[in-house]
């Protein structure tokens, strides 16, 4: 067995839970992993590390100029809402021949659509109120079935009026 085994290695300068203490304790105190790295040229030690996503390193998407781009393109959707408000602005002031502006006859138009609206659901309404009988009596329907050419057993039909079946007394059975 070595030596160095059998005393234990020992490390001069302070150790990294001094470091630690010493630089404002845990939480604050960090070390770099980039100062233990072993590479060719030392100028590499501190480059970034090529993010990835989807499988695709994001750094082959940059775009250097990427600001400007953005600068020109919110520059261009600036004029095209400029030139949309004056459009508009024009739109409620023009007149036509008759001298009635767009915010006049959108008002009209609001008010017709809600009167229109409005009998619409009173006729449904109205519809709903008239309600038909659908009792008859048994002669009714004994006539109405031999007019459309059923034969008719009176006598069972007699029987069902007078002791009708319902689902309840079904149950209760």
């Amino acid at each position: 067995m070595p030596d160095t085994v059998s005393q234990g290695v020992k490390k001069t300068g302070p150790t990294i839970r001094e470091l630690q203490e010493e630089y404002g304790g845990a939480g604050k105190f960090f070390i770099p992993e980039e100062e233990h790295y072993i590479l060719e040229n030392e100028d590499w030690r501190y480059d970034k590390w090529p993010e990835f996503f989807n499988g695709k390193n994001v750094a082959d998407f940059y775009c250097a100029d990427i600001e400007e781009k953005l600068n020109a393109l919110e520059e261009e959707e600036d004029k095209i809402l400029k030139m949309e408000a004056d459009r508009r602005a024009m739109a409620e002031e023009s007149t036509d021949e008759d001298g009635i502006t767009k915010a006049d006859l959108d008002d009209c138009i609001k008010k017709v659509k809600g009167k229109i609206t409005i009998i619409k659901h009173k006729s449904k309404m109205k519809s709903k109120l008239r309600a038909s009988s659908k009792i008859r009596d048994l002669t009714e329907m004994t006539d109405a079935l031999k007019e459309k050419g059923f034969k008719v057993n009176e006598e069972t039909l007699a029987t069902r009026a007078k002791n009708p079946r319902r689902i309840a007394d079904l149950e209760e059975a």
